[in-house]
C-alpha cells in the first residue's frame, strides 16, 4: 500500500468519525429539547373572548405553579385572575372583562421557569 493510499484511508476514517460525532451531538440536542419542553407549559396564543368573558387555555406537561394576571398597555396590573398548582393536562382559566375600560391589555402567565403573554383589546 502506498503512502498516498494510507493518507487517503486515514482522511476517510477521520471524516467518518467526525460525521458520527456530529450526528451524535445533534441527537443529544434534539433529545434535550424534548426534555426542556417538558418543563414549560404550552401557552401560545390561547386567549378566546366571548362578550365579557375571556378564557386562557394552558397545557402543562408536568405539574406547575402558575400565576395568571392582566395588565394594561403601560404595565399596570389590573386583574389577578388565578394562582395555584396545576397538574399535567389541559386547563381553562376564565375571567370577566366587564371591570376593564376599553383599551389594550395583555395577560401574563408566569411559572417558575418562564413567563408568557399575549395582547388583547376590550
Amino acid at each position: 500500500m502506498s503512502t498516498l493510499e494510507t493518507i487517503k484511508n486515514a482522511l476517510l476514517i477521520s471524516l467518518i468519525i467526525m460525521l458520527v460525532y456530529i450526528l451524535y451531538k445533534r441527537m443529544l440536542k434534539v433529545l434535550s429539547k424534548d426534555n426542556i419542553k417538558s418543563k414549560y407549559p404550552e401557552i401560545g396564543n390561547s386567549l378566546t373572548i366571548e362578550n365579557t368573558k375571556a378564557t386562557i387555555l394552558v397545557k402543562t406537561r408536568m405539574p406547575a405553579y402558575l400565576i395568571f394576571e392582566v395588565f394594561d398597555a403601560k404595565g399596570n396590573k389590573k386583574l389577578h385572575i388565578a394562582e395555584g398548582d396545576y397538574e399535567i393536562g389541559d386547563h381553562q382559566v376564565t375571567f370577566d372583562l366587564s371591570s376593564l375600560e376599553k383599551g389594550k391589555y395583555y395577560y401574563k402567565v408566569t411559572s417558575p421557569n418562564q413567563e408568557s403573554s399575549q395582547y388583547f383589546e376590550v
